[in-house]
């Protein structure tokens, strides 16, 4: 305890005591509410492939058509990842996970592109192929808006289009071309406000995540690699 008493006899004593008592009062206080503050929201890992066995298809991934064919688990080092090879082939699979957007509004991953089809234009229904394309399926399981985030082989980054074979999908192009470095690359989305910009009103329910590796427009190979996705606040 301070000797107010002795202090007494310096007044720039008394000062400088109750100068001290407030900022350890202020620095106690502080710490206190840092310990009583809500924890930061953290992501909820949707898929980060981890837990199925190499060569194997994510059994709680759903599929139609000759998924297996084109989707299996790889292995690199400690990481596990999906590994899709396309040969002419368009067969979409999905992680149903049904939730609140206004929540959980975006959605991290991350990827990678070994072969692009030649000659494909996701605008052209006849052309309509991307070695990588993940998308946010919303409000319904029968006749659902979709978004769709791609990798296009000839595409300008940024570009936004109405998918020409469902007039309830949306496009956005994420990435174009070969990249100049071989690698993972990793992406951040705001599927909630991408969806009130192409639709003009809040979605409802998301549904689920769809993966597409396709070539089968372009009769050509397409190849790509999806780790790690997150839900984010």
């Amino acid at each position: 305890m301070w000797n107010i008493r002795r202090l007494t006899r310096k007044p720039w004593l008394v000062i400088s005591a109750a100068l001290l008592c407030a900022v350890i009062e202020l620095r106690l206080g502080n710490f206190v509410v840092l310990l009583g503050a809500e924890p930061a929201p953290v992501g909820i890992v949707l898929e980060d492939f981890e837990k199925h066995g190499t060569a194997n298809f994510p059994k709680n991934w759903w599929s139609g058509g000759r998924a297996q064919a084109v989707y299996r688990i790889e292995i690199d080092g400690d990481n596990r990842y999906l590994h899709a090879r396309a040969v002419s082939e368009g067969v979409p699979i999905g992680l149903q996970y049904v939730f609140d957007p206004k929540k959980q509004r975006q959605l991290r991953w991350r990827w990678r592109v070994r072969a692009l089809p030649v000659g494909a234009d996701e605008r052209n229904a006849e052309k309509h192929d991307a070695a990588a394309q993940v998308y946010v399926i919303f409000d319904n399981q029968y006749w659902p808006r979709v978004i769709k985030f791609i990798w296009s082989a000839t595409l300008p980054v940024r570009s936004r289009f109405t998918n020409p074979m469902y007039d309830r999908g949306r496009f956005i192009v994420l990435r174009s071309g070969m990249p100049k470095k071989p690698g993972w690359y990793e992406e951040q989305v705001n599927f909630y406000d991408e969806y009130k910009k192409f639709f003009g009103n809040k979605p409802g329910q998301v549904q689920g995540i769809g993966i597409l590796t396709s070539s089968d427009s372009t009769n050509s190979l397409a190849i790509a690699d999806y780790d790690d996705f997150v839900l984010l606040p």
